[in-house]
Parts: C-alpha cells; sequence; structure tokens
C-alpha cells in the first residue's frame, strides 16, 4: 500500500513507549500529564490490541513484546524498520512534518531506514502562524503564502497540509476581504485562534493555486488530538468554499476518513468535483471498528475517490499497526461485499484503487 498520510519516525533506535501512543497530548508541569498517559494506556482497546499483534509478529508472549522488541530494534534499527514495513506492506509513503518546520527537508534517511520510497508534503500552518504571530498585514501574509506554495511545489513537494480544524475551524467564509482579513489579526487574540477571516482567505488562495500547480491539499477533518475542537473540524463546514471556482478546481483529500463524518465525508467526495476520502489515524485509536468505517466509505463514495494512510508518528510500529489494520479491514469487508452481490473483480479494483492507485494518481507518484 502507499501510505498516503504519515509523519517521519525515529531514525535512530529509541525505546518502545506505548504511553506516548495517545491523542492526549497535554505537558503540564511536574509529569502529572506523563503519569496520566502511562496510567491510562493499559486500558486502552488500541494498545491491547497493538501488543497481542507485536507479539505475534515477534513471535512471543504479550507480556514480552515490549522488551523483545527494544532488545531487537537496538541490535539493529535500519533492519527493524524495515522489516516492519515490509511486513505491513507498505511499499511508499507520503510524510507530513507534523507541527514542525512547514516541509520535511530530506526524506531520504527515511526512504533509506524504510525501504520504500518517500515523497514530502508541504504544510501551511508553520509559516501562517509564524507571519501572524509577527504581526505581518494580511497582503504580506497573502503574497508569503502563495510564494510558499510555489516554491515547496519547485522543491519537488508531492501535496500540501493543512490544519485549519486546528486553528479557527473548518467554517471558511468564501467572501472574505482583504480588509475583513486585516480586522481579524486583533494581537489580544492567541496566534492559534486568531486571523479566521484571513485564514479563510488564504484557504481559498490556497485552492486556487495548487489547482495550477496540479498537486492536492490533505485537509485535517474529523478527531485528532487533544488540542482540535471537535464540533469545528466536520467536513461538511467546507461546503460553501467548495462550491467556489477555486474549490471546484483543487483537488482536495479529507484525511482521516473525517471520522466520526465518514458517511458524510463519503457523500462529498460522491458529489464534489476532485474531491477524495483517506483513512489514516482511526485505524490507530479506534482499531476494532476499521471494517466498519471502511465499509460505510465505499458504500456511498466511488472507489476512485478513496486512498489510505496510517497517520502513523514517531514510533514506526504506529505505521506497521494501521497498515496491518487497514488490510485487515478489507478483507472483512471483501466477504461482506461478496455477501452483498459485489463482483470479486469490483472488490479487487477496489482494494488496489484504495490501497495504491488512487494515491499514485492524486500525488502523480512515480
Amino acid at each position: 500500500m502507499i501510505d498516503d498520510h504519515a509523519h517521519p519516525f525515529a531514525t535512530e533506535f529509541a525505546p518502545l513507549d506505548l504511553a506516548e501512543i495517545s491523542l492526549d497530548v497535554r505537558n503540564g508541569a511536574g509529569g502529572t500529564d506523563r503519569r496520566r498517559r502511562e496510567e491510562l494506556a493499559a486500558g486502552r482497546l488500541a494498545t491491547e490490541l497493538l501488543i497481542t499483534r507485536l507479539a505475534a509478529y515477534l513471535r512471543c508472549e504479550p507480556e514480552e513484546a515490549v522488551s523483545v522488541r527494544d532488545a531487537r530494534a537496538d541490535a539493529d534499527w535500519p533492519g527493524h524498520v524495515a522489516r516492519l514495513f515490509a511486513d505491513a506492506g507498505i511499499g511508499g509513503m507520503l510524510l507530513d512534518p507534523g507541527g514542525g518546520s512547514g516541509m520535511v527537508d530530506d526524506v531520504k534517511p527515511y526512504s533509506a531506514l524504510g525501504g520504500v520510497p518517500m515523497w514530502r508534503l508541504a504544510r501551511i500552518e508553520p509559516l501562517l502562524d509564524e507571519l501572524i504571530g509577527a504581526g505581518q498585514g494580511a497582503r504580506e501574509i497573502l503574497a508569503a503564502v502563495t510564494e510558499f506554495l510555489s516554491a515547496a511545489a519547485d522543491d519537488g513537494a508531492a501535496g500540501f497540509k493543512t490544519v485549519l480544524a486546528y486553528r479557527t475551524g473548518l467554517a471558511v467564509d468564501p467572501d472574505a476581504t482583504l480588509a475583513d482579513a486585516d480586522r481579524s489579526l486583533d494581537p489580544a487574540v492567541p496566534v492559534r485562534r486568531r486571523g479566521k477571516a484571513l485564514r479563510d482567505l488564504v484557504f481559498r488562495r490556497m485552492l486556487g493555486v495548487i489547482a495550477e500547480l496540479g498537486l492536492p491539499v490533505q485537509i485535517h477533518t474529523g478527531y485528532g488530538d487533544s488540542e482540535i475542537r471537535l464540533a469545528e473540524s466536520n467536513p461538511v463546514l467546507l461546503d460553501e468554499v467548495l462550491r467556489t471556482p477555486e474549490g471546484e478546481a483543487a483537488a482536495v483529500v479529507l484525511i482521516h476518513g473525517s471520522f466520526p463524518w465518514h458517511d458524510q465525508a463519503a457523500y462529498l467526495a460522491s458529489v464534489k468535483p476532485n474531491l477524495y476520502v483517506e483513512m489514516s489515524l482511526s485505524p490507530i485509536f479506534s482499531p476494532a471498528t476499521t471494517a466498519d468505517r471502511l465499509l460505510r466509505l465505499l458504500d456511498t463514495a466511488p472507489t476512485g475517490r478513496l486512498l489510505a494512510g496510517t497517520d502513523g508518528h514517531g514510533q514506526p510500529e504506529t505505521h506497521w499497526f494501521a497498515a496491518h489494520g487497514l488490510n485487515t479491514a478489507f478483507d472483512k469487508v471483501s466477504a461482506l461485499l461478496r455477501e452483498a452481490g459485489a463482483r470479486p473483480s469490483w472488490i479487487a479494483r477496489a482494494r488496489e484503487l484504495m490501497l495504491d492507485g488512487n494515491a499514485r494518481s492524486v500525488y502523480r507518484l512515480s
């Protein structure tokens, strides 16, 4: 499969830390948040299933899985990572830099470790937040973001990423003006929540620029870590801006399956030009119902509009676990589709498109 949405993983040995595989990212003083994550980890089904799957892979008892993993990984980190990805069938990966710089500087170290091709995604918010925090005006910010998009494309980016849902939400006003944008830059408001009109204006401009560049943008939709305001991440909130000429021209990928709004996302993929839905993150943190979400997407969205990703991050086991979960889910769904009357050839084609073909087409991968 092509993992169309992932984050960088450790390039040197790091112990497997199950407590840090969590959507709870709050970090206060005194280490209480770390202790809370440790206490809650054992009670999460996701942690239990990761341990049991890892134990089966390592051929040891679940109680020994972490220690056996650490010993083998410490002895040969490159081999460990490459074997994980091969075991999960990961044949390529698009890397999002996360909350750091706007783009991963060099994918070669990750590609060498994983043993598969890697491509870069360019994230909008690091630059946008920096400019807003520096007190730049709307016109200057709009020009800088436009330049960033073109430069990233020239530098080899396979696509772009926005986490607008983590800032001012997906209810984008397509009619926001420069004057509105300047008025929205209230320095009394924290940067992450500042500039609603500005961010809306940038979003529409971004759609127009990427349409001209012929590259897609990934939009965070649905749930995420504890910093997100979930009510503002429903993909239906994008409806008005997607009706604009820019919205209809740009290739848009709603990532994370918009969970828990996967039915709405599937509908949008069935009626919006150039809109796709990919399924990542939830196979890590809601693994037992991955097949149910996949079936609901296939029940409504055309097979040519679906992609697959892991949202793996930090520890390569997260990429491996999610990829296995997606493949297992497709096995389960295939049986249900055959029972419903779908031909084996149609099911096989749907699987090939979702796990590989659509990503190669959308991101123009060789």
